[in-house]
């Protein structure tokens, strides 16, 4: 047997015995037991795949290496015991003379010198750890539609503190900004745990994958939503937006909760025919990022340049927030389908041919 299946099988044992992870007290006399069946490589090999598994914490484990290295002894009958019947009671077969010699010392601990087989693993383990991962999919999808959710409270916010002058409404909108930082931190985390978990399938893969490019996305959407909320606060006391051009802003500004919405609502389903939606609803959107330049840019304009700086910037923020909402959008398509949003034929259109 090749030694990469063989690391393979001896983790999925080690897995079934300790499906909520290896508990500390358990460390020594686990290890103690590879030790005496596998080369210090071979255990490095085994212990860094547990440790990407989340079953062994590495802050606990070099400790426990360096024991059963240094002293070469075995942990005591009850710890042996302990980890044997753990195992056994997970229906994994323990080799027959690992048991507790009569002199109050263990005798030699023996792995199985044949790991089970596919058919041999107890019914369930590998149904239930495909489960579990299709399970830890659909969280990565929920934090991925909180996010987007998230960036809609933010842009909304901002957009309330741009129109007010209120610096409360401006800090509330950073801050939710700081919290969509953090869940992509936990997203992105996620998902790399998800690829070295185990070997995802092509869907599978295509969710995760997916998962890393959307999460740069709606981070960038919530930077874009708090430089909005930043430049809220610039000018105070004085407004940012002139009167006159407050209904534009406020329009831009509900616009791009329009898309945050749709976005997040694709995240949910996740549904191309929603997702195709987006394109038109960023139409609208630049739109009006036109109408706020050429307004700035008119001959009429008698703000001074300090509120056209301001408000071409404003005007791109928006404009570059419905964007990312777009590509939100057009990777759920691909999410759903396996197609680019360029290669996929909306359903009505496929039905008129």
């Amino acid at each position: 047997m090749e030694w990469s299946d063989l690391l393979a099988r001896i983790v999925a044992w080690l897995r079934a015995g300790y499906p909520q992870g290896v508990p500390s007290q358990d460390y020594v006399p686990l290890l103690a037991l590879l030790g005496r069946r596998l080369s210090d490589d071979e255990i490095d090999q085994v212990v860094d795949a547990l440790l990407v598994q989340g079953a062994l914490p590495a802050d606990r484990v070099d400790a426990a290496v360096a024991i059963t290295r240094f002293t070469q002894e075995l942990p005591g009958e009850a710890d042996l015991a302990r980890v044997r019947d753990r195992l056994r009671a997970a229906g994994w077969p323990v080799g027959g003379d690992w048991q507790p010699g009569s002199s109050g010392a263990a005798t030699k601990p023996v792995l199985p010198l044949r790991v089970p087989s596919d058919e041999e693993i107890p019914s369930g383990v590998g149904s239930g750890a495909r489960t579990r991962y299709q399970e830890n999919l659909r969280q990565l999808a929920g934090l991925l539609q909180e996010m987007c959710l998230r960036d809609r409270t933010v842009v909304a916010t901002a957009t309330n503190a741009l129109l007010t002058g209120d610096l409360e409404q401006s800090q509330i909108a950073i801050d939710i900004g700081g919290e969509v930082e953090a869940l992509a931190r936990d997203t992105e985390a996620e998902a790399m745990r998800l690829l070295a978990l185990q070997s995802p399938v092509a869907q599978e893969l295509r969710q995760v994958m997916t998962a890393l490019q959307l999460t740069g996305n709606l981070q960038r959407m919530a930077v874009l939503a708090t430089h909005i909320a930043t430049a809220a606060r610039r000018r105070h006391p004085e407004p940012t937006v002139p009167e006159p051009i407050q209904p534009l802003i406020a329009r831009m500004g509900t616009a791009a909760v329009s898309i945050a919405t749709s976005a997040a609502a694709a995240l949910e389903s996740p549904d191309p025919e929603t997702a195709g939606l987006l394109d038109g609803q960023d139409d609208v959107m630049d739109g009006l990022h036109e109408e706020l330049l050429a307004t700035v840019l008119g001959p009429a304009w008698d703000h001074g340049i300090t509120a056209a700086v301001d408000l071409t910037l404003i005007g791109r923020y928006y404009e570059r927030f419905a964007d990312n909402a777009v590509e939100v959008g057009r990777r759920t398509i691909f999410l759903a389908t396996g197609e680019t949003a360029d290669e996929w034929t909306p359903a009505e259109h496929t039905d008129q041919d």
